[in-house]
């Protein structure tokens, strides 16, 4: 029988936990795979990842995989670029999925607080040694099912509630698909808010701006039209007119931007070879 060198799981999460994660996934290789590197699209998402394994070296865009590497714990987001990522033999990790503002109610840190930075100690986030301290109960326990139910667990205790604040923003979430909506506008209409104070909230509970994520948002459905497209050539000029493009130059900019290639790099290097679109959560960047 052939041996199954890459496995990887999906878990859905329960209330009070599905008003912070979407979901967690977990995947590791044999202890004898070769080296495989995988690129997760941007999804403005924060990820939360417990490595039990083999180090997990990382990069952004077409940085060389490298410039980063997982021991045990990080943090990594708003995901606004391209993730590479490489498993080598004996790698084993979960990876909490975040929903809209849910880092924001685990940690209460300000998203527009933590820079530009892309990755994070999430011990130093909070000036303590928690995280490490579950990764090392993490660690002892060896059913996967029985890790995710203490990670649910710990996770449960330090939920809470939705800011009176962010209710606004969580109910415009339809906005934002919907192009004949000016989601800023029409949240500041129904909330008698200023436009700043729309564009304040959405940095101190998600990160960006509602302007990016209308930006990314179009991206995305470049990428799912190209991924949907099976064995048709893909027209460019179709998918600038289908989109809102300007013109050529204006949507390889975004490519650039997000994925650190051209559309015609895309389809030929990454396009089908370990490229993946996280979950929908049902949350606008999901």
């Amino acid at each position: 029988m052939e041996e199954k060198h890459f496995d990887s799981n999906l878990f859905e999460v329960e209330a009070p936990l599905d008003g912070v994660l979407s979901h967690f996934y977990h995947f590791q290789t044999s202890a004898t795979a070769e080296t495989i590197t995988k690129h997760l699209s941007p999804n403005f998402e924060m990820l939360l990842i417990f490595n039990f394994g083999s180090p997990i070296r990382f990069s952004f865009n077409q940085e060389e995989i490298g410039t980063g590497c997982i021991l045990r714990t990080a943090a990594i987001g708003p995901l606004r670029k391209l993730l590479n990522y490489e498993l080598a033999a004996g790698t084993q990790a979960i990876v909490a999925n975040f929903t809209l503002n849910g880092f924001y109610r685990l940690f209460k840190i300000p998203m527009n607080a933590l820079g530009t930075r892309e990755v994070f100690d999430p011990d130093v986030l909070i000036d303590k040694t928690c995280f490490q301290e579950l990764w090392e109960k993490l660690a002892a326990l060896k059913d996967l099912r029985e890790r995710i139910q203490l990670l649910s667990a710990y996770t449960a205790q330090f939920i809470e509630p939705n800011d009176a604040a962010s209710q606004p923003l969580l109910e415009a979430a339809p906005y934002f698909h919907n192009p004949m909506v000016q989601p800023v506008k029409a949240i500041a209409s129904e909330t008698k808010l200023t436009e700043r104070s729309i564009q304040l909230r959405f940095q101190k509970y998600v990160g960006y701006s509602p302007k990016e994520l209308l930006r990314f948002l179009r991206f995305k459905d470049v990428i799912h039209q190209m991924m949907n497209q099976g064995n048709e050539k893909i027209n460019l000029f179709d998918l600038i007119h289908t989109h809102g493009y300007h013109d050529q130059s204006h949507l390889i900019k975004d490519f650039q931007h997000y994925l650190g290639t051209t559309p015609q790099k895309f389809l030929k290097e990454m396009l089908g070879k370990g490229f993946c679109v996280p979950k929908s959560d049902g949350h606008p960047p999901g």
